[in-house]
């Protein structure tokens, strides 16, 4: 059975805008990533440019943990955990990566550079 040419001119134009909504979504959501290295620990929140190269020291329950961010993108070297599996996890640097020390209860996620990740949705003392 041939189908018209009009039936298979209209798929392909529903595909290639399928493909591009896909392309546009993935994009936005996954990003380069070339914002903010956000450190969450038991009790505080903090930001770090992925523009600066430095390193940093967070207090979890168990003790220290030494945050480098290098290259724009970050890891966590070294932890008081007992297992240290976090310092073998790959650096982040998009907004789809995070690394957990679960032990010491410190997470690193990525935000991107946009006016509304910046901003604080709720204020906890």
């Amino acid at each position: 059975m041939k189908r018209p040419l009009a039936t298979l001119l209209t798929d392909t134009i529903i595909l290639g805008l399928c493909i591009a909504a896909i392309l546009w979504i993935s994009s936005k959501t996954i990003g380069s990533g070339s914002g903010y290295l956000q450190v969450q620990t038991h009790d505080s929140t903090y930001r770090y440019s992925l523009s600066t190269n430095r390193e940093i020291h967070v207090q979890g329950p168990l003790g220290d943990t030494h945050i480098i961010i290098e290259d724009g993108k970050a890891h966590i070297h070294d932890s008081a955990c007992p297992t240290k599996s976090c310092t073998q996890q790959k650096p982040i640097f998009s907004a789809s990566g995070w690394i957990a020390c679960l032990p010491n209860q410190v997470l690193l996620t990525i935000v991107g550079e946009s006016a509304e990740a910046m901003e604080v949705d709720d204020v906890t003392n």
